[in-house]
């Protein structure tokens, strides 16, 4: 017999694809709820639950259904309701038990379900009734299995999909918005202007947040929204693709990516492998960037003893007072607990002065190493694709020179970030520079430290340079005395010993 609803109905709906939201699955399961509640003298609720582009296999995070589940066990839905879904699958494609547990849920809170194309209306009595336990466990039953085999067909797909891009074919997947797909492969689209204006800003040290507001600011419209982010911004950063490469993988039932080949020379490319490594870094650099914003000294700064130099706050008499003092130095691992006054203002006196030395031309040898041991390896796997047995040897002679190359690949991205980091550098006046993660970001590139010693009644200021070029500074009372310099000194040498010969 069922039991009495009380007028009310809600309607709940999910589909688990973006085609799906572009095409006609919203406006139907919307329409199909509409048409039972007037049929059926219900009124629908203005409060509905919707989870778009989800999966119920896959079990994605579906907030909606979280929400209504919360709702009804709260009494916010209250007994004698009506929840309408399309299908039973709705709720859950992951077999019978998950299905029949959501449903329990709802059943036993005196909520009627109602399922419209399995015909179903569901109360708490269609627990006990055999029937209606075996009609919801058959619907779930075929929702399971029709979603493994669209599961295994997608897999199918993409892995018939891996194999082309493998063999260099184009295929047909969602591009990075500077691409397009043509006849014959793939070209630059009409938005490649702004990928290359987001690279270069990344260049010149800007971090995600402020490229995306010089992009916003000059009214570039996002890829997918009104407005750039800093997210969408980290994203495009990291995409292999850039470089012309594309990042084969296989996303697993707990919807994790894992990477697998990656394809080199797939698309057109818009910057160098090299570039795109010292994007890379910088990317890593710039991960602390509230503390850098505030600091731009972080992460270079260092006491004698190695430990870290923080900066400090401290308001007495409504007077705010600004200095540093060694981390090691709060637990006791270092004797240095005097505080340092006055280093911001000297440091912005530092940077007015800091001389930048390109180095010489980059030993072209590291270059044909890498080439070499790319050709070697490529020519080994090759022969080890149509060995039957492998030697050991080989594989090891493999790993050894793989090791070799990631070596290889990470000086060169070294070399040319500092060299591209002083480039833009230089084009800068560090000192007018007030944004902290900004001048974090393109000290980085060209500073290893500054580490400050205490020297009498002052403090030895010392910058090392990733060159390996030297700057020494004496700091007393916040202000700069005495500077020596290496280059200078070679300079001077070096013009003494012409003096010399010439006389």
């Amino acid at each position: 017999m069922p039991q009495r609803n009380n007028g009310i109905a809600y309607s709940y709906v999910r589909f688990s694809s973006k085609r799906q939201e572009l095409g006609d699955s919203l406006r139907r399961q919307t329409e199909m709820a509409e048409e039972y509640a007037i049929k059926n003298g219900l009124k629908l609720s203005s409060k509905n639950f919707q989870d778009l582009g989800i999966s119920a296999f896959r079990e994605g995070k579906r907030a909606s259904l979280v929400d209504m589940l919360a709702a009804i066990e709260e009494g916010q839905i209250t007994a004698g309701s009506t929840i309408i879904i399309e299908a039973l699958d709705r709720l859950s494609r992951r077999g019978i038990d998950a299905t029949l547990e959501t449903v329990k849920e709802i059943l036993r809170k005196d909520v009627q379900v109602v399922s419209l194309s399995d015909g179903l209306l569901l109360t708490k009595n269609s627990l006990n009734d055999l029937q209606s336990v075996i009609r919801i466990a058959v619907a779930a039953d075929l929702a399971h299995k029709e979603s493994e085999r669209k599961a295994i067909r997608l897999r199918e797909t993409k892995g018939q999909q891996r194999q082309a891009a493998l063999s260099g074919k184009p295929i047909n997947k969602i591009l990075p918005f500077w691409l397009q797909r043509t006849e014959t492969g793939y070209a630059f689209s009409d938005k490649a202007g702004v990928a290359r204006q987001i690279v270069q800003l990344k260049q010149e040290g800007k971090g995600s947040n402020m490229i995306a507001k010089a992009l916003n600011k000059l009214g570039i419209a996002g890829v997918r929204t009104a407005q750039w982010n800093h997210a969408s911004i980290t994203k495009m950063l990291k995409n292999p693709a850039l470089y012309g490469a594309y990042q084969t993988g296989e996303t697993t039932k707990d919807r994790e990516l894992i990477k697998l080949e990656l394809v080199e020379a797939y698309y057109p490319a818009l910057i160098s492998k090299e570039e795109w490594l010292l994007l890379q870094s910088d990317q890593s650099k710039s991960k602390r960037g509230r503390r850098s914003a505030d600091n731009p000294y972080s992460g270079l700064l260092r006491c004698e003893c190695g430990g870290a130099l923080v900066k400090r706050k401290h308001t007495v008499k409504e007077k705010l007072y600004v200095y540093h003092g060694c981390l090691n130095a709060k637990d006791g691992r270092c004797t240095q607990n005097i505080s340092i006054k006055g280093l911001d203002g000297a440091l912005t006196t530092i940077l007015g002065r800091l001389e930048f030395k390109k180095k010489q031309t980059l030993d072209q040898s590291i270059h044909q190493e890498r080439q070499q041991l790319e050709a070697r390896i490529n020519d080994l796997n090759s022969k080890l694709q149509v060995l039957d047995d492998i030697p050991l040897s080989v594989i090891k002679s493999i790993g050894t020179m793989e090791s070799r190359l990631k070596e290889i690949t990470e000086q060169i991205a070294k070399d040319e970030r500092e060299q591209r980091g002083i480039e833009a550098v230089k084009s800068e006046k560090l000192s007018s520079i007030t944004d902290g993660l900004e001048l974090n970001l393109l000290l980085k590139r060209v500073l290893k430290s500054i580490t400050v010693i205490r020297s009498g009644n002052g403090w030895a200021v010392k910058v090392l340079h990733l060159s390996g070029h030297k700057q020494n500074f004496l700091m007393v009372d916040g202000e700069i005395k005495f500077l020596s310099d290496t280059i200078a000194l070679q300079n001077l040498l070096a013009g003494f010993r012409e003096a010399t010969e010439n006389n």
